[in-house]
């Protein structure tokens, strides 16, 4: 069966994030704003649980230089030394907090990560009467708290992370040598300074590589929300119409929201996203209807919107009302032929249009109804050919994996009617047969493969990931709120700490 894959595309932006923007623009007006996005200070402590993963993924990844040069001893000569193969070990990270501030952006404290970081000290001692070469493995012992303000930016079209402030205080850092007996004269010599320049080299290497990661996983989870909301030939760009607007309560984004398909861009109207917005759940997300209009101009020209139903499929839709002495309604239209010779095909013959209103998700269309007789071993034919006219309300919900579509009221009035000469159906008794199969719940059972197959597509697209919770569509005049909470996407965490190159 071929099915709309974008039929409700909306559920789509539940992964949204920014594709691309205008670095440093001015906030733009609501007027060219297709889609808002606002990710509160609670999403915020959600994905903190998970904040000391990648902090000691960074740690991990981190590379550090050797240490070497040359210490004079008063009176007795002087000892080169070089530290090197500096490698971590043991590491771990007691607790993080994350808060958000309107000036100085998101803010990451990390308290007490213990590491210990282990290597090889080569040191040689030189005065006019000894020239003594020695290798000792060493570790030092390290506890430090960890406070991190991360912002973002503009970066050839994408987002970026900049870590414009990145302090470590240590609070311990004990360096310890093998063979204690042997050196501990060197150990001596060395405490001051270790604890001096690994402080300096440990801090230099850890920020670059908590920035190189930050910005490493904000390419991963746009990379994610770039699959979720891409289908074969149609994209939606999330440009930002502005910059984003950070406040202690929220992160707040505008995108334009234009598609493309094939390339070529879909014209949307202006939109009708309010200014002011209350957020109810920790991602809020506002889409107007001029984007999912485009979507489905798209898909319509890309031929997503039809349906065929046959043997199983279309004994499920006509099952009430069949028996041996009373023939359910398609086989009332069309008589003497057995249900499983008959294929039934639904599309549109224009792109349908969404209105959001109130009262709910309003679809006008215009649709053909085709049966199509396949009989074992000869050419095909079309027994009835239908066009009509509909308008259906329906109200969306999303819970338990699924997409809940209910719908409200259905108009409909038939325009076209064109049978078989056998069949010899009018306008009249096609309109009775149609009434016959609204009554008897048709609408909702074709409305149910829709649910299916986008419930099946969210799957494919990783949405299960979020653990979606307390989700809430609401249509207002010109736009739909979608909100929800939502868990941590531990195994989409897991995809990108597995994919990290390790380290030669």
């Amino acid at each position: 069966m071929l099915l709309l894959r974008r039929l409700t595309p909306v559920i789509l932006f539940l992964a949204g994030g920014s594709l691309s923007c205008d670095r440093g623009s001015p906030a733009s007006p609501m007027g060219s704003t297709g889609i808002v996005c606002r990710v509160t200070k609670e999403a915020g402590l959600v994905f903190n649980q998970e904040t000391s993963d990648v902090i000691q993924a960074a740690f991990r990844h981190a590379s550090f230089p050797n240490i070497e040069g040359v210490k004079s001893i008063l009176f007795l000569g002087s000892v080169s030394y070089i530290f090197k193969n500096l490698q971590i070990n043991n590491m771990s990270v007691e607790n993080s907090d994350v808060d958000l501030n309107d000036e100085k952006g998101i803010l990451i404290a990390i308290q007490d990560v213990a590491a210990v970081f282990k290597g090889t000290l080569n040191y040689a001692y030189t005065n006019w009467l000894l020239n003594l070469n020695h290798s000792v493995d060493f570790e030092i012992e390290s506890q430090t708290d960890l406070n991190l303000a991360l912002t973002l930016v503009c970066n050839k079209g994408r987002i970026a992370v900049t870590t414009s402030d990145c302090r470590l205080n240590f609070d311990k850092l004990t360096l310890q040598l093998q063979r204690e007996e042997e050196a501990s004269w060197i150990k001596q010599i060395f405490t001051d300074f270790v604890s001096f320049t690994l402080r300096h080299i440990i801090k230099g290497q850890i920020c670059t590589e908590i920035h190189k990661m930050a910005n490493l996983l904000a390419d991963f989870t746009l990379d994610q929300a770039g699959e979720f909301i891409r289908d074969g030939a149609i994209v939606t760009s999330i440009e930002l119409t502005g910059d984003p607007v950070l406040t202690s309560g929220y992160i707040e984004s505008r995108h334009k929201g234009n598609v493309f398909y094939r390339n070529s861009s879909v014209l949307q109207k202006p939109n009708a996203i309010p200014v002011e917005r209350v957020e109810t759940r920790m991602f809020n997300l506002w889409v107007s209807e001029p984007v999912i209009n485009s979507l489905l101009f798209a898909a319509y020209h890309d031929d997503r919107l039809s349906l065929k139903l046959a043997d199983g499929d279309l004994l499920k839709l006509f099952e009430d009302g069949g028996s041996e002495k009373q023939p359910n309604i398609l086989q009332q239209m069309i008589p003497n032929i057995p249900m499983h010779d008959l294929m039934i095909k639904l599309g549109p013959l224009r792109p349908p249009v969404i209105l959001f209103k109130p009262v709910g998700t309003i679809m006008q269309s215009s649709i053909t109804v085709e049966v199509e007789v396949l009989p074992g071993g000869k050419d095909s034919y079309t027994a009835l050919y239908l066009e009509m006219d509909a308008e259906t309300t329906v109200h969306a919900s999303y819970a338990d994996r699924k997409i809940h579509l209910q719908p409200s009221s259905n108009l409909w009035s038939i325009k076209v009617v064109r049978s078989n000469p056998a069949i010899a159906l009018d306008a009249d008794k096609a309109k009775h047969y149609m009434e016959a199969f609204f009554s008897a719940g048709g609408l909702q059972k074709i409305i149910s493969y829709v649910e299916f197959y986008i419930s099946t597509l969210l799957d494919k697209k990783g949405l299960h990931y979020f653990n979606v919770t307390n989700s809430l569509l609401e249509t207002e005049e010109g736009y739909v709120t979608i909100a929800t909470d939502f868990a941590f996407p531990r195994q989409l965490l897991e995809n990108f700490l597995r994919n990290l190159a390790p380290r030669s």
